[in-house]
């Protein structure tokens, strides 16, 4: 077997659900604001449109990232700094994860905690060369 073929596989697939997931998002999102100013019922927006892009495009950066990132395994300052970045991102999640303990639900807190367990999981991964 290949060096780091189950990491680049980890890697794209993490990649292509977290743009699909913002792109899901940022769609409901837009029908959910639309549909509030057209009927009327909207009491206001909690966060504006443009505030909401860039959040979703940021999103979107980090799918991008870990789905590029690990087709570059093969060199070594592009691994070391998949690592860092997939580290990092992990654990972000892991204080978002802790930080809106009892908000958001607990199937939306134990989706952003398996994310954050897939980026700790491939960054180990990828550092044992697997």
């Amino acid at each position: 077997m290949e060096k780091y073929t189950v990491s680049r596989t980890i890697g794209l697939f993490a990649g292509i659900i977290i743009i699909l997931s913002a792109l899901g998002f940022g769609g409901l999102y837009m029908l959910g604001a639309s549909l509030g100013k057209a009927l009327g019922s909207q009491t206001g927006p909690s966060v504006d449109l443009s505030l909401m892009a860039v959040i979703l495009l940021c999103i979107s950066l980090i799918g991008f990232i870990t789905g590029s990132g690990s087709l570059g395994l093969k060199r070594k300052g592009w691994r070391n700094g998949f690592i860092v970045f997939c580290w990092s991102v992990g654990l972000f999640l892991l204080i978002v994860f802790f930080s809106s303990l009892g908000a958001l639900g607990k199937a939306i807190e134990f989706l952003i905690l398996c994310v954050c367990g897939v980026y700790f999981l491939l960054g180990y991964l990828v550092k044992k060369e697997v």
